[in-house]
């Protein structure tokens, strides 16, 4: 899913988003990684601990490459449920597989450590709607944090 899709699909989401103080966007996008960690049922401990210090600890070199190997493993998990590039597949499909589903909720792990506060705030909603995440859910979250 492009940021062009979350805007057509949320259009007062990423517009909140996108008017956002950065330390305000940054808070959001570590809220909507553990929000997408929950629906997806992520359970691996150094994705959790991330999303949940948020840049208060911020992870150390190690914990980054796990979390992308974990967000690797998952996704070729997810390319062989879906048979094909999940890059491709629609967000339905990607719902439907709970590998892919963790794949971006690991994925919005990452997002949310992206150094502009706003990228990693569209990125980290965008991967969370691929993991599964109510659109109100989330709507509901801006509301309170941004």
């Amino acid at each position: 899913m492009d940021l062009h899709e979350v805007e057509a699909v949320a259009p007062g989401l990423a517009a909140r988003i996108a008017g956002a103080e950065r330390g305000q966007a940054r808070r959001f996008a570590f809220r909507v990684a553990r929000v997408a960690c929950s629906v997806a049922d992520v359970h691996d401990d150094t994705a959790l601990e991330v999303a949940r210090g948020g840049l208060e600890h911020y992870p150390e070199i190690e914990e980054l490459v796990k979390l992308w190997d974990l967000e690797r493993q998952l996704d070729s998990a997810c390319a062989a449920s879906i048979g094909g590039d999940p890059s491709t597949a629609d967000i339905e499909e990607l719902q439907a597989y709970g590998d892919c589903a963790k794949a971006r909720a690991v994925s919005a792990v990452i997002a949310a450590l992206k150094p502009d506060a706003l990228a990693a705030a569209r990125e980290a909603t965008r991967e969370a709607f691929a993991a599964g995440c109510d659109q109100h859910v989330l709507e509901d979250l801006a509301g309170e944090l941004l």
